[in-house]
């Protein structure tokens, strides 16, 4: 699946393509909407194009959606190396392993107060 996104003023429009070929065919259509003399194209390594300009029209977005999946499936595994990462800090830090311990257990009895046989 593919999308090309039309930034007009603070309002995107975005278009979705099951083939590439017509995603590109509408990007092609919509760059010289664009094209101006402060105008600049920038590709990424996931398949993002951006045609950034200042007009009316601020920008287009072209991305295969595909490799989008995979930038954030790169973006989850940082958050949870980055989760353990503290989790294991946390585990080594004398004051936050005081505070642990001190509290130890607590249970809530039903009868608080109450003598236990």
């Amino acid at each position: 699946m593919f999308c090309v996104t039309v930034a007009l003023g603070s309002t995107a429009w975005r278009l979705m393509f099951k083939e590439e070929e017509k995603a590109r065919a509408a990007l092609q259509t919509l760059t010289p909407l664009a094209l101006g003399p402060n105008c600049t194209t920038v590709e990424d390594d996931f398949g993002q194009v951006c045609v950034v300009v200042i007009s009316s029209v601020n920008g287009l977005m072209f991305e295969d959606l595909d490799k989008a999946k995979l930038a954030n499936v790169e973006l989850y595994m940082h958050q949870q190396r980055t989760q353990l990462m503290a989790q294991k800090a946390a585990a080594n830090d004398p004051a936050i392993r005081a505070a642990n311990s001190s509290r130890g257990l607590q249970t809530l009895s039903p009868m608080a107060g109450m003598p236990t046989n």
